[in-house]
């Protein structure tokens, strides 16, 4: 583990290649990311969730999936353990693991544990993304949909940003540049790219709080 911090993890290959059957019941594909402007490898609609996560929140440089294989002891015997993302953000190095907290079998908490070790011995940090609330990805969703979102040939986002001072509902700030439809796409973006803020503590809706970025920080 002395070794691991000084490899080139990010340059390294997944441990374990994604497969495709007919009869699998899990999803895998490819998860487009704007913050590393390419594709990363899920293994299922869990693990895509916590890659959009990634790209919106977690301030992040590269990620890599699969990036390491743990060997380790438990009860007299030897197992291995694939943690499934390895994220380098602005603010640190996380180790992470994908699953649904109701799948969760007691194997599974020691192979957890046993990437939680590693990840402390490397200085890194170290979650497991096994449930969120109900709303969150209805929301995170909405504004994923504009993320790419690059013309504004109706100059709204002056607009927007300008009567987003002080606090605006979302309905109203949209309804406020006398083209609602387009303010609405253009209003997700910039939430998605951090430019305005809003509590997604809750259920994002029209009564949603909406404010400058430097406020809604505060």
């Amino acid at each position: 583990m002395h070794d691991l911090v000084q490899e080139p993890v990010l340059t390294s290959d997944p441990m374990r290649h994604f497969t495709w059957r007919r009869d699998q019941r899990h999803r895998p594909g490819p998860q487009f990311l704007t913050s590393t402007g390419r594709h990363h490898g899920a293994e299922s609609l869990e693990e895509s969730r916590v890659l959009l996560a990634l790209d919106f929140a977690g301030d992040v440089v590269d990620v890599v999936s699969q990036p390491l294989k743990i060997s380790f002891g438990t009860c007299g015997k030897r197992r291995a353990h694939t943690p499934d993302y390895l994220a380098v953000t602005r603010h640190g190095v996380w180790l992470l693991d994908v699953r649904p907290e109701p799948l969760i079998k007691e194997s599974d908490r020691e192979s957890f544990a046993a990437a939680a070790e590693v990840a402390v011995a490397c200085g890194w940090r170290y979650a497991v993304a096994a449930r969120w609330r109900e709303h969150a990805f209805a929301g995170l969703d909405a504004m994923a949909s504009r993320r790419r979102l690059r013309a504004d040939p109706l100059g709204l986002r002056p607009v927007l940003l300008a009567e987003a001072g002080g606090g605006r509902r979302f309905g109203e700030l949209a309804a406020a540049t006398g083209c609602e439809p387009v303010a609405r796409a253009q209003l997700l973006h910039l939430l998605w790219s951090r430019q305005l803020g809003v509590d997604l503590a809750g259920p994002l809706q029209d009564r949603s709080l909406v404010m400058p970025a430097g406020e809604a920080g505060r």
